[in-house]
């Protein structure tokens, strides 16, 4: 009767086998952080051992697939500046150069709405004439001095290991859980078959 109770849950402990496997092999995605020694067997989490590394290639397929330097400087000089400029414009000439010029003497006295209207109409144009050639110096200063690539895989080799696997979990919460029961189903199968062929080979009896 014992005997018959044990390989009857066969395939249950087989299932339970299977999810657990699995829920190891989820949590080695991170854990351990640090490198531990078990006897001769150096054991730690693929991303934190492989970061550096993750890192880097990631760092060339974004570079190279998806954000390339100078697209980033072509979308650099496709910013429209102008609603920047008028509002610049108009705040230098009413609230900072229009006061200084109605504090001087015997100056100060022609100084009107009119007249700073007025300045505030020729700042913004020369402000708008300016705003070309000043953007295609931003543009090629940021190419020659910002290393895309090296950024994105500094970023990512720094990135706290808790925040990104809290992140992980977050998003793919749902997908780890059915790996988990497909681990559980298949032991659970595995063991259904491991009894069944017993049972036709003749090696045991129910």
């Amino acid at each position: 009767m014992g005997s018959t109770v044990i390989l009857i849950s066969t395939p249950f402990i087989t299932a339970a086998i299977g999810w657990f496997t699995n829920w190891v092999a989820i949590k080695m995605l991170f854990h351990p952080r640090k490198p531990m020694r078990v006897f001769l067997w150096k054991w730690q989490g693929l991303i934190p051992r492989r970061q550096e590394q993750l890192a880097a290639e990631a760092a060339e397929i974004i570079e190279r697939e998806i954000m390339q330097q100078h697209m980033i400087v072509h979308e650099i000089r496709k910013i429209e500046l102008g609603p920047y400029l008028e509002e610049a414009a108009h705040t230098l000439v009413w609230q900072r150069i229009g006061p200084q010029l109605k504090a001087i003497p015997l100056l100060g006295g022609f100084i009107n709405e009119s007249t700073l209207a007025k300045f505030e109409v020729i700042a913004a144009s020369a402000m708008k004439d300016e705003a070309g050639p000043l953007m295609e110096k931003v543009a090629t200063q940021f190419e020659a001095s910002v290393n895309l690539k090296q950024l994105i895989e500094e970023n990512i080799a720094a990135f706290d290991l808790e925040r990104l696997e809290a992140i992980v979990n977050e998003v793919a919460k749902r997908e780890f859980r059915t790996i988990e029961r497909l681990g559980a189903v298949l032991g659970f199968l595995i063991g259904c078959l491991q009894l069944l062929i017993l049972l036709l080979s003749g090696a045991i009896t129910l």
